[in-house]
C-alpha cells in the first residue's frame, strides 16, 4: 500500500508522518506533500522541525519539501490530510482515499510546540501501522 501524508506546507505533520511511517511499517511506503509549497518546493524543513525529530530517534535533515498534484493523489492507495479543509483542492476533497487527521500545525510556534506535535504524529503513525501493518 502506498500512504500519502498531506498538510499545508509540507513542512512539518506530513513530512513527519512519512518519516515515521516509513520506519515503522514493515510492508508498506508512504510519501508527503503540501497544498500550498508553491515555490518553497524542494526546500529543507525548518531547524525545529529537524531537531525535535531528531529527540527521538529520526532524521529529517534531508527531507525536502513537495507540492501536492492530482497524480500523486491517484497513485496512493490511502490519504492522510493534516491541512485545514479549506486548503483542500477539489481533486483532495473528491478522493474516496482520504482520511482527516487533526494535528496541530507548529508553524510560528516555539519548540516546545514543534516537540508536542512530533509526540501527536507519533502516536497516529503509530496507531496506523497498528492498523494496516
Amino acid at each position: 500500500m502506498k500512504v500519502l501524508f498531506v498538510c499545508h506546507g509540507n513542512v512539518s505533520r506530513s513530512q513527519r508522518a512519512m518519516t515515521m511511517f516509513n520506519e515503522l511499517s514493515k510492508k508498506h511506503s508512504s510519501t508527503s506533500a503540501g497544498t500550498h509549497v508553491g515555490e518553497k518546493e524542494g526546500d529543507l524543513l525548518h531547524e525545529d522541525v529537524i531537531n525535535s525529530m531528531k529527540e527521538i530517534g529520526y532524521d529529517l535533515s534531508q527531507n525536502r519539501r513537495k507540492q501536492l498534484t492530482k497524480e500523486m493523489v491517484e497513485k496512493a492507495d490511502k490519504i492522510i490530510v493534516m491541512a485545514a479543509k479549506e486548503d483542500w483542492p477539489d481533486y483532495l476533497k473528491n478522493s474516496k482515499k482520504v482520511t482527516f487527521w487533526k494535528v496541530d500545525d507548529d508553524k510560528g510556534q516555539n519548540y516546545e510546540f514543534a516537540r508536542k506535535v512530533a509526540r501527536q504524529v507519533k502516536k497516529k503513525v503509530e496507531e496506523l501501522v497498528k492498523e494496516i501493518g
